[in-house]
């Protein structure tokens, strides 16, 4: 079964567009005021009915940011973990104890963005909610695209992971931006669920990783980077 990916974001937000015989898939949405940009470069090569699914990896804004408008736009069901539905009705990033920066270079980010606030979304009857991992919708539509459990940058963090290719849709689990160190991504909630997250996905033999932030990259990296995540302490947020 030919699952073809596009990519209509940037190298800040990615965009990942999966086109499946059932119908399109798009993974995540993007920061709140981004909505005009996405709309206008994915109907240059599709109609918003062709949109079946909206995968969201988790509720942060620069994920989550302008999901009801693009709800608005079409008849999408959204696939998601459980825990990404309170976040997503008070429409704000969740930061609980504990959580924090990945290294020193990340926590300049903090200086440059205030705000982490998105749209609230109240998906009603939009939602296929998660109820574990054993829960793969897509597969049992057929498709050979299987939802794997990425907690650690947040605790719903979710990816997906094409059987068929190989190609595994991370999230944040893993970055590949400049601000990224060692592949880990900027903001972690909890270090030894993020590093369990990487032997998840070392697990499945990927193909090729496409996070949502940078270019895609090979699992190798994540062996060579992991050790770094052992014993990992995080630069708590400025107040």
């Amino acid at each position: 079964m030919d699952i073809a990916i596009y990519n209509i974001g940037n190298y800040v937000v990615n965009n990942y567009i999966l086109q499946t015989p059932l119908g399109i898939i798009v993974i995540d949405t993007g920061y709140p005021g981004d909505a005009d940009r996405f709309l206008r470069r994915f109907q240059k090569r599709w109609p918003l009915s062709e949109i079946k699914y909206i995968f969201l990896t988790h509720h942060h804004d620069d994920h989550a940011g302008f999901l009801g408008t693009l709800l608005g736009k079409c008849d999408a069901k959204v696939v998601l973990h459980p825990a990404a539905l309170a976040p997503l009705h008070t429409g704000k990033s969740e930061e609980p104890p504990g959580a924090g920066y990945s290294s020193w270079l990340a926590s300049l980010f903090s200086k440059v963005k205030k705000g982490f606030m998105f749209p609230p979304v109240d998906l009603g009857n939009r939602a296929i909610v998660l109820n574990g991992e054993d829960d793969q919708p897509f597969e049992q539509l057929g498709l050979p695209l299987h939802i794997l459990y990425l907690p650690g940058h947040t605790a719903d963090s979710i990816g997906l992971f094409c059987t068929q290719s190989g190609d595994l849709f991370c999230g944040d689990a893993a970055m590949n931006a400049i601000i990224s160190v060692a592949r880990h991504t900027i903001w972690i909630e909890d270090p030894v669920s993020f590093a369990q997250s990487w032997d998840k996905m070392l697990s499945v033999s990927p193909h090729k990783i496409f996070p949502s932030h940078g270019n895609p990259f090979w699992p190798r990296d994540l062996v060579k980077y992991r050790h770094f995540l052992d014993q990992r302490k995080l630069i708590p947020p400025a107040k």
